[in-house]
């Protein structure tokens, strides 16, 4: 045994351990009460040997500020520790056929004391493997609320590199009744007995414990009210400490998560699909402060009761809200158009107050992921010129400014760090559609510098040049740099006039790469609009490999080619083939599937009081868009990939392409660059389970794949897809990937009620029997003359019904498959008879 320390048992008590250090025998007992079971002795020594562990490290630690040769004598001192957890385990070998296996552990269990875990804070741990096992467990056992000086200084910098800014929660001195008898310290007296050695009392514990002052004082912020809510008391403490209330375990719990830290993939980071925070905040300066200042004009009621009525009831279904599809909702548009010119006070204050919002957070989110795609160098181009960006707001009433005009901030605050958060920035010009005057009064009062169109000028049927009747030159028309057209398609219903629309808002794109976003509610209808307006312009303006010009009406009135010209799909697809959600022109009956995408906000008081949510203070608006750039092909000017060879490379990983290091520094990238653009898109959100995360993407060539990501394919890979969220982009590869199968439905049937009846009985007669069908035509041919008896229709109808069931995977039981044909059986000898009858008289 090493002389730092040696044990001897006693003989006359199995708890009774004899340890020796510097040459002095010193003998520790415990006495118990009777009631005490031994396990309780058991964990009171063992607390007692940790405690005057860490002492002996802690007073190591203040005695030295800084341990000098450090790798050195820490290699001595932990190969020190092995060995005596080796001697441990050789003494346990010898005492076990003298002692029980209870005493045993007692009496040699020096693992548990944590020595390890005490000296690393003097002298470090032993590699970089045992600081991560330690921060990972500590991560495990206390989750997002980290005990104070429960990590040492190094500890707690891998922990926030992982996992972000730790929290601290305070220790919490909880007041234990102990019954036990206190210890007694025995020391041989060398006359073979033993004496006790008195402990001087450590003086003014519990007067520093009384003098512990309160982190808060709640007492003058809560009302004293004993009947008020605890959700109303908790809204007041937040409010009163300027904060926000979110709903337990929303939104804590995602942003205290890091998904920004260093241990993800670069292309990872780069292909994620959100914005920073996750959860919008509206801005009050900007937003909300100006819109609750217009509306405190008006009754809280009459604004409520106005939005229930124009916008479908209490929870606003027919707005910017999408609610599941189990609430089965009408699809409609909504009800109120930027574009109409009749619209009351009443009305413009509703669409303020329940539209803005919505719009708001999802033009956000798609102007940050067309930032993230096209680049920083996109924004700052736009900035540069003499006039600075010309955006039209074609659909939000100003809601659309108003997220550019953030996302441009941010951008501008990066090129100039030393900018005042106040102080103004260049905008460039700014046009908003809207119709009527009360609803442009109320958004020029949020909106500066904006010019506001009552109609948007009509490019589709401007000649371009001059004609034999008119040798004057075409007129100027408007060009912008951005158009954002949010919720526009579903309330026209020709299906031609969407089309007319979508070509009208290109033209009015600037050639040399303007951007337009079109959006729309995020259901069924929504998408096949959006899918509609995509394979438009795909068709007849954007120009492909393969598909470069199309077949039309030329200007002099004959068949002929019509040369497209260069553009790109710039999100959600990455690809620029036909869309495989969207298989039908027009609306599909039955659709299951479809591409949308989600994003969090939070909702401003004002909408909060309309809904009347009391408990609930975020939503989350769903919405199908697709972002185009006009003039700029990346794919031939950057070299992007698609296609299948982009979806085979993208499955086989580019995990290699940028070598990360273990404190999470990004390596010098391969000589082939992966451009976002290349790789799938989750188009549903991930499934997450036990070892292994299944992803739904849209591939690169044009196809709905289920990807497979398990533990055993790459320990960065799996990383990565626990932490993926629906809308990202994949580069890291898949270990299986599979077709998916969608639910698309099937193209709505145009007949009439009577035709489908009759396709209904035509269905049911071919499963009947010889005399069954007899009886049947004749009971159709006497129906050309007189109407059929109303207990054949009806018997008829409930056979349909139920073989239409039984085809969708219904099970019909087999006492209702006979009634149904008794039924009809009896009816058709009815109207035998009677037609018998007739024919005799």
């Amino acid at each position: 045994m090493p002389d730092m320390f040696s044990w001897r048992i006693a003989a006359h008590h199995p708890a009774v351990a004899t340890v020796r250090r510097n040459s002095k025998i010193w003998f520790i007992r415990t006495e118990f009460t009777a009631r005490a079971s031994f396990d309780e002795a058991k964990l009171h020594g063992r607390n007692w040997r940790n405690d005057r562990v860490r002492a002996l490290a802690t007073t190591t630690s203040d005695s030295t500020d800084v341990v000098q040769d450090s790798t050195g004598r820490k290699a001595e001192i932990y190969t020190l520790i092995d060995t005596i957890h080796q001697h441990e385990d050789e003494l346990a070998e010898l005492l076990d056929d003298l002692l029980p296996s209870n005493y045993l552990d007692y009496i040699v269990d020096t693992r548990s004391w944590g020595m390890d875990d005490v000296f690393s804070g003097t002298i470090g741990h032993r590699n970089y493997e045992s600081l991560e096992n330690k921060v990972r467990g500590a991560r495990q056992q206390f989750g997002e609320y980290l005990p104070e000086d429960h990590l040492n200084e190094a500890e707690l910098e891998l922990y926030n590199r992982l996992y972000g800014e730790a929290i601290m929660r305070p220790a919490e001195s909880e007041a234990v009744i102990d019954e036990r008898e206190p210890d007694i310290l025995l020391r041989d007296d060398g006359e073979g007995g033993f004496e006790e050695i008195d402990v001087p009392p450590e003086n003014g514990l519990e007067e520093e414990e009384e003098e512990i002052s309160v982190a808060y004082e709640t007492e003058g912020i809560l009302d004293e009210d004993e009947d008020s809510s605890a959700f109303d008391r908790a809204k007041q403490v937040a409010e009163r400490l300027g904060g926000v209330l979110l709903e337990s375990g929303a939104e804590i719990a995602e942003e205290e998560e890091s998904e920004s830290g260093p241990r993800l993939h670069p292309l990872t980071e780069a292909g994620k699909y959100s914005t920073n925070p996750r959860t919008v905040f509206l801005p009050r300066d900007s937003v909300t402060g100006p819109i609750s200042v217009i509306l405190s004009n008006y009754s809280n009621r009459h604004i409520a009761e106005a939005a229930y009525k124009i916008f479908g009831g209490r929870r606003l279904p027919h707005s910017t809200t999408t609610l599941p599809p189990s609430a089965q909702i009408a699809q409609v548009p909504i009800p109120l158009s930027a574009s109409q010119h009749q619209m009351s006070d009443m009305e413009a204050n509703a669409y303020l107050a329940a539209l803005y919002p919505g719009i708001y957070a999802s033009t956000l989110s798609v102007l940050v992921e067309v930032r993230k795609r096209l680049g920083g160098k996109w924004l700052r181009d736009l900035m540069a010129q003499e006039s600075g960006p010309r955006v039209l707001d074609a659909g939000g009433s100003g809601a659309g400014i108003l997220a550019w005009r953030d996302v441009l901030r941010a951008e501008y605050e990066t090129m100039v760090p030393d900018h005042p958060k106040d102080a103004p920035i260049p905008t460039g010009k700014s046009t908003v559609l809207s119709g009527s005057d009360a609803l442009q009064s109320r958004a020029s009062v949020l909106l500066d510098n904006t010019t506001f169109l009552p109609r948007l000028p009509d490019y589709v049927h401007v000649r371009d040049s001059s004609t034999l009747d008119d040798d004057r030159a075409p007129p100027k028309r408007k060009q912008f740099d951005v158009i954002i057209a949010p919720h526009t398609l579903l309330e026209i219903d020709e299906d031609y006039m969407r089309k007319q629309h979508v070509k009208n808002l290109w033209t009015m794109l600037n050639p040399n790469g303007g951007v337009l976003i079109l959006l729309e509610k995020g259901r069924q209808k929504g998408f096949e609009a959006i899918a509609g307006a995509r394979e438009m312009l795909l068709e007849k303006h954007i120009s492909s490999s393969g598909s470069t010009e199309y077949e039309s009406l030329t200007e002099s009135g004959d068949q002929g080619s019509i040369q497209k010209e260069a553009g790109m799909i710039i999100a959600p697809c990455t690809n620029h083939g036909k869309c495989p959600m969207y298989h039908i022109h027009g609306h599909a009956k039955g659709r299951s599937d479809y591409c949308h995408f989600e994003q969090r906000y939070i909702r401003p008081p004002f909408l909060q009081r309309i809904i009347g949510a009391k408990d609930r203070n975020h939503e989350d608006v769903e919405f199908s868009y697709v972002a185009v750039q006009r003039g700029v092909d990346l794919r031939q000017t950057e070299s992007v990939v698609q296609g299948k060879a982009a979806t085979d490379a993208a499955f086989e990983g580019y995990e290699d392409s940028i070598s990360t290091s273990e404190d999470g520094e990004t390596g010098p990238p391969s000589t082939s660059t992966v451009n976002p653009l290349s790789l799938p898109r989750t188009v549903l959100p991930p499934m997450k389970r036990r070892g292994h995360v299944i992803f739904d993407f849209c591939t690169p060539e044009g196809k709905i794949e289920r990807w497979t990501v398990p533990r055993s394919f790459s320990r960065q890979a799996y990383h990565d897809a626990r932490k993926a969220r629906w809308g990202d982009l994949w580069a890291l590869g898949a270990k299986t990937r599979v077709p998916r199968n969608l639910k698309l439905g099937s193209a709505a049937s145009a007949e009439s009620k009577k035709e489908r009846l009759q396709r209904r009985a035509a269905s049911k007669m071919a499963g009947m029997d010889g005399e069954e069908q007899e009886a049947a035509f004749n009971m159709m041919e006497a129906s050309e003359e007189r109407k059929v008896a109303p207990a054949l229709a009806d018997a008829l109808e409930n056979q349909a019904r139920s073989l239409e069931r039984r085809k969708k995977g219904h099970n019909i039981p087999s006492w209702k498959r006979h009634a149904d044909k008794k039924r009809i059986r009896q009816a058709v000898r009815k109207v035998s008879s009677n037609t018998a009858g007739e024919d005799f008289i």
